[in-house]
């Protein structure tokens, strides 16, 4: 990962950490977009706990194909992810490696066009609350990427729980609070595929694009679709 890529991932979390954001799902996308082009990856996705800890769920995903992986792990109950939640520890893996640890889905990362994986913790202090996935196709991350790419993982942890020493309690609502943005975010992109006779990974790609042409969050972009469809 560049410095740049470094200083512009993590400065820009913080300052929406200082800033207090309002939209966490906004901030999420942005940094795992400047994690993916830092570490010339070719895509990265959050899972996390959704409250309970026999339930997890995706938060965030700089692709619609990276989104499907990391529900592929969840159906499953398995995968580089999955791993790393229950483990508390960084997941690698490559290749036929991928097959053998995870079948399905380690099939389903190589099908999709990816030959490496990594997974990394997201710890708030004592509490595993997610973790977040690389994926490569061409190379793997190097050590100094991965020290990095850890930070990343820290900042993403930090922009879900506020930054702030709360009961486990709250830490779970402010979760939940998330995964019911990354939810809108999810209905808009349905409701733009079928409007525009488009695929959900394009549909994905427009709703971002919106969103920073129109200078609104995320979550925003997504209501005002779901608002405007449904005035006819």
């Amino acid at each position: 990962m560049s410095d740049s890529s470094v200083r512009h991932a993590l400065s820009g979390a913080a300052a929406a950490l200082v800033g207090g954001p309002e939209d966490v799902t906004d901030a999420l996308a942005t940094l795992v977009a400047d994690c993916a082009a830092g570490v010339g990856a070719s895509a990265v996705a959050v899972m996390t706990r959704d409250g309970d800890d026999s339930r997890v769920a995706l938060l965030s995903a700089t692709s619609h194909r990276a989104g499907e992986l990391e529900m592929l792990q969840i159906q499953h109950d398995r995968g580089p992810c999955v791993e790393c939640l229950r483990t508390d520890r960084v997941v690698r893996a490559s290749g036929d490696e991928m097959v053998q640890r995870w079948g399905e889905v380690g099939q389903g990362i190589l099908e999709a066009g990816f030959d490496s994986v990594a997974a990394f913790p997201m710890r708030y202090r004592a509490t595993t609350v997610g973790g977040l996935n690389v994926f490569h196709a061409g190379g793997c991350l190097d050590a100094e990427d991965e020290t990095l790419v850890q930070a990343v993982a820290d900042m993403a942890t930090l922009l879900v729980v506020h930054a702030r020493p709360v009961p486990r309690a709250h830490v779970d609502a402010l979760v939940g609070e998330a995964l019911r943005a990354r939810e809108v975010v999810e209905q808009a992109k349905g409701v733009l595929s079928y409007l525009e006779r488009i695929d959900l990974a394009t549909a994905y790609e427009r709703l971002v694009e919106r969103s920073r042409r129109r200078g609104t969050t995320l979550t925003r972009t997504a209501l005002d679709v779901i608002a405007d469809a449904q005035r006819g």
